[in-house]
């Protein structure tokens, strides 16, 4: 079981103060309050602002917190982070998603510098978790992709047990005000920045409009949802499981070979058409976040009559994923973070993408259209070692958006940083 931190752990000095570089978080105090129990240890920090909404959530003032605005074009990002790792003796670099195009210059400029990387993403482990990785996340993850990996990082982790603690609960509310927040510092703030540009393909008003049509399709299609939702929860229909994932996420984008969700939506269900048992039906189940911009129940709609199977498919939002997970045949998905939890339930799943949990034992190897037929099931005690391996190395309790998950995770992160939790070792 993880140790709760305690005061003493994350607020007593450190006898060899660091020089800690922060680049761009999410529209959340988190970075914020980490910054400020490192700064009361002690160590020198220095945080980058790139837009309105990064000044929005910079914190309070703290002697040993220096702010600095990057207002130039993306290509002088290189020499600004080179000036700064060196003229400011950078020895850890924080920041939030390494595919940003604001941070894709930093992993090689950390290494090359001699300076510890730590990359936070949303949980692996979800709730109640948030990543951490040293190194990269995701496609970039430093985990091991072989069962004697995992088997060698299971017996050296402190904890060989996962953590029974009660997750801490998100603050959905609070998600949306912030990040509207920062949407509105982004615009009063632009002239200051005037080069740049978000990391979301579509604009706020394109977003705005998705949103809308979403909220639309929600009061037009609740039943349908409804009856879906029960339909596979509580029949007896065998069937499998597609979650969708964002669109403009760049698990989809940077680490698989799909454009978008759309053309893992056809390939899985051409699939499904020609190989599935012809008892069994495929259940996509819509991404709590889709901003509504891609019309996936018109797609799914008009592709499975065309395929003949519109009476085997169903599309929903919501429902209780864990029952929904128990009850499946098996899983199909790119590199969704639904995964880890179909592996915690044993569950069969097909990869299509790349994932850090796609290692031979724990995934299905076949190829798509034999999956249907033959789901072959995860060993259990590689997934619970796994598991343990991933909780343990990268992953910190916590939430990135309650007042009591940011507050604990920002104090699991501050231990990660002084060395009194472990990572995957950086090459």
């Amino acid at each position: 079981m993880v140790d709760e931190p305690s005061s003493a752990q994350t607020h007593t000095a450190t006898p060899h103060p660091r020089a800690i570089l922060f680049l761009q978080g999410l529209a959340t105090p988190f970075f914020a309050t980490l910054a400020h129990i490192l700064a009361e240890q002690d160590h020198q920090i220095h945080r980058v602002h790139f837009c309105g909404g990064d000044q929005l959530f910079s914190g309070p003032a703290h002697k040993n917190i220096h702010h600095h605005a990057y207002q130039g074009t993306p290509d002088g990002l290189p020499a600004f982070y080179q000036a700064l790792l060196s003229g400011k003796h950078i020895d850890t670099v924080l920041l939030f998603g390494d595919c940003r195009p604001v941070h894709t210059h930093m992993r090689s400029l950390a290494e090359a510098h001699g300076a510890k990387l730590y990359v936070f993403e949303e949980g692996y482990i979800r709730p109640g978790w948030v990543t951490m990785e040293a190194g990269g996340t995701n496609g970039f993850s430093r985990m091991p992709h072989s069962m004697k990996g995992i088997a060698t990082l299971f017996e050296d982790a402190p904890h060989k047990s996962r953590c029974t603690l009660p997750a801490v609960a998100t603050d959905m509310r609070r998600r949306a005000l912030m990040d509207i927040a920062a949407h509105g510092a982004n615009m009063l703030h632009k002239f200051r920045f005037p080069h740049y540009r978000t990391h979301r393909p579509a604009t706020l008003g394109e977003e705005a409009v998705g949103w809308i049509k979403r909220g639309w399709s929600t009061l037009r299609h609740g039943g349908e949802n409804k009856r879906t939702i029960k339909r596979f929860e509580l029949g007896d229909e065998p069937y499998f499981l597609a979650p969708l994932q964002l669109n403009s996420d760049y698990q989809i984008r940077e680490h698989s070979r799909f454009s978008g969700m759309v053309e893992f939506i056809e390939e899985t269900l051409t699939s499904f058409a020609h190989h599935a048992p012809k008892d069994s039906a495929l259940f996509f189940k819509n991404h709590p976040l889709d901003n509504g911009m891609i019309n996936y129940r018109g797609i799914i709609s008009r592709m499975a009559a065309q395929l003949g199977i519109a009476a085997r498919v169903g599309f929903a939002a919501g429902g209780n994923l864990d029952l929904l997970l128990r009850k499946t045949r098996g899983v199909v998905l790119v590199n969704s973070t639904v995964g880890f939890k179909a592996l915690s339930l044993y569950r069969p799943m097909k990869v299509l993408g790349r994932a850090v949990y796609d290692i031979e034992g724990l995934t299905d190897p076949q190829p798509l259209d034999s999956f249907w037929q033959k789901p072959l099931l995860p060993q259990q005690r590689l997934a619970d070692e796994f598991l343990t391996v991933v909780e343990n190395y990268t992953q910190v309790r916590g939430d990135l958006f309650s007042k009591a998950g940011i507050a604990l995770a920002a104090q699991e992160a501050a231990r990660v940083i002084t060395g009194e939790k472990p990572r995957l070792p950086q090459n």
